[in-house]
């Protein structure tokens, strides 16, 4: 009985350090090209490093496509925010490894890599999570078969894009999963605000005056000189009135009093027009 435990024992030993080796061995077969910071987050699937590599700061992560953000031409995907927050929340300002594959470049003059955080390929962490979906462009398809394998996990337990409404998932990427239409949403315009009545207003040029008519003066005030007095008021004319003149003179013992009369008639003694005077 000892024997068959002692047997027992070294099977279990022996398969533990097989584990233990084929582990160790996987992990040796990756073998990182370049270590770099993520300096910058530009989409959910690109960053910005530093520092450069070839002269090149911007990657692209082979093998995946997250919802688009940044497409000049496109709207914002569903989706497409929460991927970018993610992979911000994860890899900014972290130190982290590049896998190149077969084309290190795309068309746009990027790095095509294969990032790794700790060890673990964030490639596949945004498959696994749903942020993203399965994009293979030949020849850089090292691991396709895995990334197909954390997107059906995804698939299942309806996680991120694939717990989007149809109408959600129309509006992605077509890259063969499917999901997503044949194209983007363009960017949508918005109405603009109705014009207000603005009044009309008189833009007709202003009179210019002739050049060979002369102006007419403005007329000066007159100033009164201070020291010169003013004219006096003028009195006006009082109307003369006639007086009726009596012809045959006045009997003064009626006891009338300076009547006029005819010059030298009765009751004028000094013969001035007056009679009777007092």
């Amino acid at each position: 009985m000892p024997g068959i435990l002692r047997l027992m024992s070294l099977g279990i030993t022996a398969m533990l350090v097989f584990t233990t080796g084929a582990t160790a061995q996987e992990d040796e077969e990756v073998e990182y090209d370049e270590t770099v910071t993520v300096e910058r987050i530009v989409d959910g699937d690109t960053i910005r490093i530093d520092p450069a590599v070839d002269g090149i700061d911007e990657v692209r992560l082979i093998g995946i496509d997250t919802p688009e953000t940044k497409d000049p031409d496109c709207d914002v995907q569903p989706y497409g925010p929460e991927a970018l927050i993610f992979t911000r929340d994860e890899l900014l300002d972290e130190e982290v490894d590049l896998e190149f594959d077969e084309d290190r470049e795309d068309q746009y003059d990027r790095l095509l890599a294969y990032v790794y955080l700790d060890d673990e390929m964030f490639n596949e962490t945004l498959l696994e999570e749903g942020y993203a979906q399965v994009y293979t462009v030949s020849p850089n398809d090292k691991h396709e078969d895995r990334f197909e394998e954390a997107q059906e996990a995804a698939q299942e337990e309806e996680l991120g894009i694939w717990g989007l409404s149809y109408s959600e998932q129309d509006l992605l990427a077509d890259r063969e999963n499917g999901i997503g239409g044949e194209e983007c949403s363009p960017i949508s315009t918005p109405t603009p605000p109705p014009t207000p009545d603005v009044p009309e207003v008189d833009v007709s040029e202003p009179d210019v005056p002739d050049p060979d008519v002369l102006p007419v003066p403005t007329p000066t005030p007159v100033v009164p000189d201070p020291d010169i007095p003013p004219a006096p008021t003028p009195i006006p004319d009082v109307p003369e009135f006639d007086v009726p003149t009596r012809i045959g003179g006045a009997d003064c013992s009626t006891g009338v009093k300076d009547v006029l009369v005819v010059p030298g008639s009765k009751g004028d003694r000094d013969g001035d027009g007056v009679a009777c005077e007092s």
